[in-house]
């Protein structure tokens, strides 16, 4: 028996149990193992790339709740002035600023590193204002 024979038979016994294995309910699968390697081997760069794109919209995504968290913050310091200022107000408008309240409450929240102390005055008083419109019917 020469070489090139030896080898041929070991190949196809190689095969015939790798495939025996995959087949088999034990959860050994060699050639799931096997096409799974190479498939990163054969991808790497466009994995690296997805993995950067997935940090990248991490970061946009951070950067935009921010973003909305300060216009909340900016809305409510603007909706409290105009109350100071006898500007009045809808039923509407004051519910839009609860939710801004809520939604800045909520980031702070989650983010406690980020700025929050400079809205408590003016959310109280637009929730005293918005009490005495409810129970006086003051709204626009």
């Amino acid at each position: 028996m020469n070489l090139q024979t030896m080898v041929g038979i070991g190949s196809g016994a190689a095969a015939v149990f790798l495939t025996l294995l995959e087949i088999v309910p034990i959860k050994i699968n060699p050639w799931s193992a096997l096409a799974r390697k190479l498939g990163r081997a054969m991808n790497k760069e466009v994995l690296t790339k997805v993995e950067n794109l997935e940090r990248e919209v991490r970061d946009l995504r951070q950067a935009s709740d921010e973003r909305y968290a300060v216009d909340c913050r900016s809305r409510i310091l603007r909706f409290g002035d105009e109350l100071l200022h006898d500007v009045h107000h809808s039923k509407e408008h004051f519910d839009q600023i609860l939710r801004d309240i809520k939604s800045y409450e909520d980031y702070c929240e989650r983010h406690p590193a980020f700025e929050n102390n400079t809205t408590l005055m003016t959310t109280k008083q637009i929730l005293v204002t918005y009490q005495h419109c409810m129970e006086t019917h003051g709204f626009l």
